[in-house]
């Protein structure tokens, strides 16, 4: 009896670990970011990825570089990141 619990239940685990790997259903706690050119990102790093190869007329580079050259918009790389996410 306990042996077929233990299968069933594995069998259960298996068949919706897809749902936990998937990040279309779990994107890290619900958290995006947004550049103002629409481009959606579900974690930070992707985000500043692009941000680091883009060649879309704005600023491109390392974080420091993007918060330099918007220095009205951006105090430090931590609000680049606060201030592109959407809850």
């Amino acid at each position: 009896m306990i042996k077929a619990l233990t299968v069933a239940m594995a069998i259960a685990l298996f068949a919706t670990s897809g749902a936990y790997a998937d990040p279309e259903t779990n994107n890290g706690g619900g958290k995006r970011y947004e550049l103002v050119d629409g481009t959606t990102f579900t974690n930070a790093g992707a985000m500043l990825q692009h941000l680091r190869d883009r060649d879309d007329g704005y600023a491109a580079g390392n974080p420091k570089d993007i918060v330099e050259a918007y220095p009205e918009e951006f105090e430090n790389v931590g609000d680049l990141v606060h201030q592109k996410r959407v809850d």
